[in-house]
């Protein structure tokens, strides 16, 4: 009896936890965030883009590219990996207000100008992979104070 109580208990749990994160929703800072970059990527990104919340909703995949975590009540995106599919223009700015990135990955497209010193912001990124764009001007100095930092390509 004790052991069918206690599996009963256990099952409880991950029913309320499943629960939990199927209703949990992605943090509105990382929502904007996304939908400003995604107005400004054009279509080879956008157009698997689809529905309302970046990180699914439970009827839509989430996002191409776009990994989220579950942090209290909130989903927040901790990865994004848009490589190869040759975005063009500047360093998209709404990327650094990921605040909970841990993974960045914009390599093999075609980004230009200089990278922002905003950039300093993503105090919880390990992986920044920026390869093979055409930035120019110097690399900034905050990156330097990314403590988490432990892969860089340049």
């Amino acid at each position: 009896m004790a052991s069918f109580c206690s599996l009963t208990l256990i099952l409880i749990s991950i029913f309320a936890f499943s629960i939990s994160i199927a209703n949990s929703k992605t943090l509105k800072r990382d929502v904007k965030a996304l939908n400003e970059i995604k107005a400004s990527l054009g279509w080879r990104v956008v157009y698997a883009w689809i529905g309302d919340d970046p990180c699914g909703d439970g009827d839509l995949p989430p996002w191409s590219g776009v990994t989220c975590s579950t942090q209290g009540d909130y989903r927040v995106v901790t990865e994004l990996e848009v490589y190869a599919v040759s975005i063009v223009g500047p360093f998209p700015i709404a990327v650094t207000n990921l605040l909970d990135l841990t993974r960045l990955n914009l390599r093999w497209n075609k980004l230009q100008d200089v990278l922002p010193p905003e950039i300093g912001e993503l105090k919880r990124l390990t992986h920044l992979s920026l390869s093979f764009n055409n930035f120019k001007g110097e690399i900034p100095r905050e990156l330097a104070n990314l403590p988490e930092l432990r892969y860089l390509y340049l």
